[in-house]
C-alpha cells in the first residue's frame, strides 16, 4: 500500500471545536475559521507521517447555516483557493438536541444525546473504508471525537492502514479510547492564529526611564593646617 494520506473531518465536531474556542478565547470570538488555511495547517502538521496527501474531506449536514456563519469557504473557481480540500454535504437534519444546547453540557455527557444530523457519520465511514480497502490510501487522519468511530479505527488498522487523530486545541477533552487506538495524536494549537486570521501585535516596549545626569561638583580644596604664631 502506497504511503498516501487522507484527511477526514467530522463537520459536527469541527463546529463544536470552533464554538468552544470562540467561547473560551477572546481572540477568536467572532472570527471565522478558514477552510483553505485549516487544510494547509493539517497537511503541514502531518506531512512527516502520512506521505503525499490525496485530499482533505469535510463532511457536513445538508444546508447547515453554520457553513456561512462560522466558516470562511471561498468559491471553488477562485484561483489558488482550492487546494486538495472538498466539502461533502451528506447528513440529513432530524429532530434532536440542537448543537448550541449540547455545547452547554459537559463533554463527557454529550454523546448520550442524539445529534441533529443523520447519515453524515455513515457516509464518512464508508468513504474511509473504501479508500483503505482499495489501496488508495494507507494513512488516515481523522478530526473526530465520537465513540461511534471506535470501530472505524479498528477496521482501518485491521486492513493494514494507520489511524491518526487530530484536533484544533489540546484544551478540549478528547475521547480517551480514540486516543489510545490512534497511532499518533496531534493538535493544531500553534496554527490557530493563522487558521482564524488573528494577527497579534508585537509587544510594545515599556517606557524608558531616563537617568538624570549628575551635575559635576567643584572639588573643595584641602584645608591647610594653621601654623602656630610665634
Amino acid at each position: 500500500m502506497d504511503e498516501r494520506g487522507y484527511f477526514v473531518i467530522d463537520g459536527s465536531h469541527l463546529f463544536s471545536s470552533v464554538h468552544e474556542l470562540q467561547r473560551t478565547k477572546t481572540e477568536y470570538a467572532g472570527k471565522k475559521l478558514s477552510i483553505p488555511l485549516l487544510t494547509e495547517a493539517l497537511m503541514r502538521k502531518w506531512s512527516l507521517w502520512i506521505g503525499t496527501t490525496i485530499r482533505v474531506v469535510y463532511y457536513f449536514k445538508q444546508n447547515d447555516n453554520r457553513l456561512k456563519t462560522m466558516l470562511d469557504i471561498p468559491e471553488a473557481d477562485e484561483p489558488g483557493k482550492k487546494d486538495h480540500w472538498q466539502i461533502k454535504e451528506c447528513g440529513e437534519s432530524i429532530d434532536a438536541v440542537p448543537d448550541e444546547q449540547l455545547q452547554r453540557l459537559d463533554a463527557k455527557y454529550r454523546d448520550h444525546f442524539a445529534r441533529q444530523e443523520k447519515g453524515l457519520d455513515g457516509k464518512l465511514i464508508c468513504d474511509v473504508l473504501m479508500s483503505v480497502a482499495n489501496g488508495k490510501s494507507s494513512n488516515i487522519v481523522l478530526l473526530v471525537n465520537d465513540r461511534d468511530y471506535i470501530p472505524l479505527f479498528e477496521s482501518i488498522q485491521a486492513l493494514g492502514g494507520n489511524t491518526y487523530l487530530t484536533a484544533l486545541d489540546d484544551s478540549q477533552k478528547i475521547q480517551k479510547k480514540l486516543a489510545k487506538l490512534a497511532d499518533k495524536y496531534l493538535t493544531l494549537n500553534s496554527e490557530l492564529d493563522a487558521i482564524f486570521g488573528v494577527v497579534r501585535q508585537p509587544p510594545q516596549p515599556g517606557p524608558q526611564v531616563l537617568q538624570q545626569e549628575s551635575t559635576p561638583t567643584t572639588p573643595i580644596p584641602p584645608i591647610e593646617p594653621l601654623t602656630q604664631m610665634e
